[in-house]
């Protein structure tokens, strides 16, 4: 049987562990409909719960711990994800993928090109966080407010180093120590600017591209997110 992680608070006394959220026993009980003896695994701070379902009262459950564990699963790398908004369910996409492999933060930014300008927030707070779950993450990444931009290379400063991924490039990612917090930029469907790169270079970032073929906005923000989270 699939074990289930889940990132819930709980309390521990003893070998009980007490959950006591709407939600989660709606997701227990109704949705997945698991059974009294069932294993779960409770994740929070950085800590690994298995646990057994021992009965439900109204909007709390009741478990037995079995195993108590640190979850060492984050990657080294604190990456920040800044990408522009892509059209359709594409974005959704993006956020999923990035943090399966390593994403610390997703920022949505809104460029020159970008042809839809909008997402919604809570939807994707929701699909990081089962994206954090399935992936056996130790914490749940971050979704930040939309960004223009500028905005975007102000809030980049804060990181040990920048990078921005254009066509326009001949360079490959090396395999220079770039810091711990580093910021990856990925351009929509249309491209960055030339402006835009220029913008990027006069702030310190390193312009990388991904090859010789022509990737997708969103298959070049999973692959990136992925060569400098590992």
């Amino acid at each position: 049987m699939r074990l289930y992680r889940f990132f819930v608070k709980f309390k521990i006394n003893g070998d009980a562990v007490f959950v006591e959220d709407a939600n989660f026993v709606n997701q227990v009980r109704n949705v997945l409909r698991m059974e009294l003896g069932d294993s779960i695994l409770l994740c929070d701070d950085g800590i690994d719960i298995l646990s057994e379902l021992e009965s439900f009262d109204g909007n709390k459950v009741i478990l037995k711990k079995i195993k108590e564990s640190k979850n060492d699963s984050e990657p080294e790398k604190k990456i920040t994800l800044y990408c522009s908004i892509l059209k359709h369910d594409n974005f959704e996409v993006v956020a999923q993928k990035a943090v399966e492999v390593g994403a610390t933060n997703i920022v949505p930014i809104v460029s020159a090109r970008t042809v839809k300008t909008n997402v919604r927030l809570d939807r994707l707070e929701k699909i990081v966080k089962e994206a954090a779950e399935q992936s056996g993450r130790a914490i749940i990444p971050t979704v930040c407010g939309v960004m223009t931009f500028e905005e975007a290379l102000t809030s980049a400063k804060s990181n040990d180093a920048n990078i921005i991924f254009d066509v326009s490039s001949h360079d490959l990612p090396d395999k220079s120590d770039y810091g711990i917090n580093l910021g990856i930029f990925i351009g929509p469907e249309g491209g960055w600017t030339e402006e835009e790169v220029e913008r990027a270079r006069i702030n310190g970032f390193k312009v990388f591209s991904l090859g010789k073929l022509v990737l997708r906005a969103e298959t070049a923000a999973i692959i990136a997110t992925y060569i400098f989270a590992k």
